[in-house]
């Protein structure tokens, strides 16, 4: 795993760790996974609970005057930090500090962060590179309600798991400037700056909408494929970050999906107040448009039976075929996906095959007006009582009730995520429903589904 931790501009450089320790508190070292500009992360063992975590330590030295700061900074953020339960962040197991420095030890993670896989691939599709930010702004907004900004999202701190899910690293280990510091001290800017936010750039307070900025710049390169803002120095771009707007994804991308485009537009909005004003907001719209069944780049969907209706009736002729298979045409773009019933004005409108003669003898023309009013009499009352029976519905519906949320799959094809998908429309049958969520072993369950009625599904992770 490459490890790169926060850009710190402060008074003083952090010393480096040369040499991996034997021990860090109760922690065996194994040893080095990889280091950054100001700490370095070590494989260990917990001898206690027999297991293999990983070890972040910050250096700190007597010389540093903002030693007593970094440390009751960094243990009360630690102490946060390990309160988030949550999927898709890092878990943090515990937090001490020894005479040179502080420390956090954390589950062991295997699979790559995503700097590294944006480098070598293979590229996420639109579809993945949605739920995989859905899910990043799903962790960001459990923190944001229990008081934790991140203040330092990029794709070096997106961890990828070898089933490509997401785990945010260092809550509670790049630390933002305080107000209480004495003002004749150097500020620390804390965060990347090819993905912090204006007002962050700018040194400004923060709030919750700094995170989806960030969030919203790693979509814009998994989409448009370059960084949103990019310089020749730490200044350039600093400043590109301020004043510019990136590159239109449409001229990057001409194939990416314009609800995508207005998503990544809104996240990475320069002020506060146009973007989204909660992540969790983003996460729904990336969660709807992950969940879609059809968008640019997918196979054909299957004819819907609007379409069929058109194919059964094939073999109307003349210029009555062609109005009902424009009218078919029209529907299928303008219905929803699955509409709830045929349309009947397509089956009103196709002519009955000609009567075939017969060999009986011709009646004569008064009993043949006769029985033709009669007949028209006699049917007039029993095609009214017809249209008025509606027609009994073909399909049913699945409720789903997820928390927090979950993937949602029907017969091993997946439908979207839940929330905010809360219902499935189905034909009527027996379907194998299974809802997946990296919190623990998926969800299973066989259903069966009746015309006109509705079953719910309801699980937690």
């Amino acid at each position: 795993m490459n490890v790169r931790t926060p850009m710190t501009i402060s008074a003083d450089a952090a010393p480096s760790l040369e040499t991996a320790p034997a021990m860090i508190g109760r922690f065996n070292i194994l040893g080095e996974i990889g280091r950054g500009s100001n700490g370095v992360v070590y494989a260990a063992r917990d001898p206690v609970l027999g297991r293999e975590v990983a070890i972040k330590a910050i250096p700190l030295t007597a010389e540093n005057e903002f030693r007593q700061k970094v440390e009751e900074n960094f243990l009360k953020e630690a102490q946060a930090a390990a309160g988030l339960n949550h999927p898709h962040i890092v878990t943090v197991f515990d937090a001490g500090k020894t005479d040179s420095l502080a420390y956090l030890a954390m589950e062991r993670l295997h699979g790559r962060d995503l700097h590294e896989h944006l480098a070598v691939g293979p590229q996420l599709n639109f579809r993945q590179a949605a739920a995989l930010i859905a899910r990043v702004a799903d962790a960001l907004h459990y923190a944001h309600k229990r008081g934790l900004i991140h203040r330092d999202i990029k794709p070096s701190n997106i961890f990828l798991t070898r089933d490509l899910k997401p785990k945010i690293l260092d809550f509670g280990v790049a630390l933002a400037a305080r107000s209480d510091l004495d003002p004749t001290h150097r500020r620390q800017l804390v965060g990347t700056p090819n993905y912090m936010s204006p007002e962050q750039a700018l040194g400004k307070t923060l709030d919750p909408r700094t995170d989806v900025f960030s969030a919203g710049t790693i979509l814009y390169e998994l989409v448009a494929g370059q960084r949103a803002f990019e310089g020749k120095s730490i200044e350039d771009t600093i400043a590109a970050v301020i004043k510019c707007n990136p590159a239109p994804i449409e001229s990057l991308r001409a194939d990416a999906p314009p609800e995508l485009v207005t998503i990544v537009r809104r996240a990475i909005a320069k002020s506060p107040g146009d973007r989204y004003q909660t992540a969790g907001d983003m996460r729904n719209d990336l969660a709807a448009f992950a969940g879609q069944r059809e968008f640019a780049g997918d196979p054909p969907r299957p004819p819907s039976r609007t379409m069929q209706v058109v194919e059964r009736s094939k073999w109307v002729g003349g210029t009555v075929a062609g109005v009902v298979i424009g009218v078919a045409l029209g529907a299928w773009y303008l219905w929803p996906e699955e509409p709830t019933s045929p349309a009947p004005v397509i089956q009103t409108r196709i002519a009955p095959p000609p009567v075939q003669a017969t060999a009986e003898p011709a009646p004569s023309t008064t009993n043949s007006a006769a029985a033709t009013i009669t007949q028209a009499a006699r049917s007039a009352p029993e095609r009214k009582a017809a249209a008025a029976t509606p027609t009994p519905p073909a399909d049913g519906t699945v409720a789903l009730a997820i928390s927090p949320w979950g993937e949602v799959f029907v017969n091993g094809t997946s439908r979207g995520v839940s929330p905010p998908l809360n219902r499935l429309t189905l034909a009527a049958g027996s379907y194998s429903i299974e809802v997946r969520n990296s919190a623990g072993p998926a969800y299973s369950a066989r259903v069966e589904v009746k015309a006109g009625q509705t079953v719910t599904l309801q699980h937690r992770f």
